[in-house]
C-alpha cells in the first residue's frame, strides 16, 4: 500500500534542475543501501532525526523511497536503476559500496553520501573543498584509521602477534584499507593475515581460515558483506574466543568487543543538512565535504566478560563509551 501511495505521488513529479527544487513542497529522498533494511534502520532513523531538527517533517515535507541490495553486490545496478527511474529530488547513500553505482548511472540527480572513506582518492569527487559534479557529503577516513585500530588492539592485548584482517576485495576501498593496515603493522611488531570476504558464504568460511593461519586476533574493515552479516559474524567471533576490533560503533553495540571510528548514526544525522541545503537549491558540487566530527572508542565489557577477556584499565579510561 505504501509503495502504491509513493508511486502515485511520484507520477506527478516533474524532474527539474537543482536550483528549482525548493519550489516543490513534498520532496522525494531516494535511498540506496547495499545491505538490508534491518541493518540500515538505525541509520535512516538518525537521518530522520536530523531532518526533524531542521524543521522537516516526513510525510509533510519529504518522503523516503528506500531500496536495498541485501548484501548482493550484483543486484546493486538494478536497484539503483529502479530508484533513479523514479526521479527522486536527491539521492542519499552510505558510501563506498553504493556510490560508484549511482555515479555511473546519473550525473543529474544530486547525491549525498554519508560514509565515504576517501572520496578524493577513490575519484568520487574532485576535491574536498569543491567536489564538483553531482555528489557531496561526509567522509569517514576509514583507510587512515586502520592503523589506529591495530594500535589499539596491540595496546589492549600485547600478547597478540598475528592479526587476521577481514577485507572485501570487490569493495571500492577494501584493498586500500588492507594496504594501509599492512604498511603500519611492522612498526607495531604485528603480523597481518588477510582474509578475503568475497561472498556471503565467506563470512562463515573465514573462521576455518583463521584457524589455519593461527590468528590470535581479528580486525574488520568497512565492507558491505561484513555489515549485512554483522550478527552472524559477531556470533562466530564470540564462539572463537578471538579478540576483535571494528570500524564502527554499530559492531560494539551489536555485541562486538571493540570499535574505533566514526559514529555512523551521527554522520547520517549530519547528512540531513546536506539534503536540506540541496532541496533549497544548493548545488552539491559546491558544498564542501565534511571530515569526521566525532571519533569514538567503544568497549563492550559485557562481551569481554562472556569471552573471559581482560581489558586493561588504561584502555577503559580512554574509552568514549563502555557497554556494561
Amino acid at each position: 500500500m505504501r509503495r502504491r501511495l509513493l508511486a502515485a505521488m511520484m507520477l506527478g513529479a516533474v524532474s527539474v534542475a537543482f536550483p528549482a527544487l525548493a519550489q516543490r513542497r513534498l520532496w522525494v529522498v531516494g535511498y540506496l543501501g547495499a545491505g538490508s533494511a534491518q541493518n540500515d534502520y538505525g541509520w535512516l532513523a538518525a537521518f530522520r532525526k536530523g531532518m526533524a531538527d531542521l524543521g522537516r517533517t516526513e510525510g509533510q515535507d519529504y518522503v523516503i523511497d528506500a531500496r536495498f541490495a541485501d548484501g548482493i553486490q550484483k543486484s546493486l545496478p538494478a536497484r539503483a536503476a529502479e530508484l533513479i527511474s523514479t526521479k527522486p529530488d536527491v539521492l542519499l547513500t552510505p558510501g563506498d559500496g553504493t556510490l560508484p553505482t549511482l555515479l555511473s548511472q546519473t550525473k543529474a540527480i544530486p547525491i549525498v553520501f554519508v560514509t565515504a572513506s576517501d572520496p578524493v582518492g577513490l575519484r568520487f569527487v574532485q576535491s574536498l573543498r569543491r567536489p564538483g559534479g553531482n555528489a557531496t557529503g561526509l567522509s569517514t577516513q576509514a583507510s587512515d584509521l586502520g592503523i589506529k585500530r591495530l594500535q589499539i588492539m596491540r595496546e589492549t592485548f600485547p600478547q597478540v602477534g598475528n592479526v587476521a584482517v577481514l577485507f572485501e576485495p570487490t569493495h571500492s576501498s577494501g584493498k586500500a584499507q588492507l594496504a594501509e593496515i599492512e604498511k603500519g603493522a611492522p612498526e607495531l611488531k604485528l603480523r597481518v593475515t588477510p582474509i578475503e570476504i568475497a561472498e556471503a558464504g565467506d563470512v562463515q568460511r573465514a573462521f576455518a581460515r583463521l584457524a589455519q593461519a593461527r590468528a590470535e586476533a581479528l580486525m574488520g574493515t568497512r565492507g558491505v558483506l561484513q555489515t549485512t552479516h554483522r550478527r552472524a559474524l559477531l556470533d562466530r567471533i564470540v564462539e572463537s574466543g578471538l579478540p576483535a576490533i571494528f570500524d564502527s560503533s554499530a559492531y560494539a553495540d551489536a555485541g562486538g568487543l571493540l570499535s574505533y571510528g566514526i559514529a555512523t548514526e551521527d554522520n547520517f544525522r549530519r547528512a540531513a543538512s546536506y539534503v536540506d541545503r540541496i532541496l533549497k537549491g544548493a548545488k552539491p558540487g559546491e558544498l564542501p565535504i565534511e571530515q569526521p566530527a566525532k571519533l569514538e572508542l567503544v568497549i563492550n565489557l559485557r562481551t569481554a566478560k562472556t569471552m573471559k577477556l581482560t581489558i586493561p584499565q588504561s584502555i577503559l579510561l580512554r574509552a568514549d563509551r563502555v557497554i556494561q
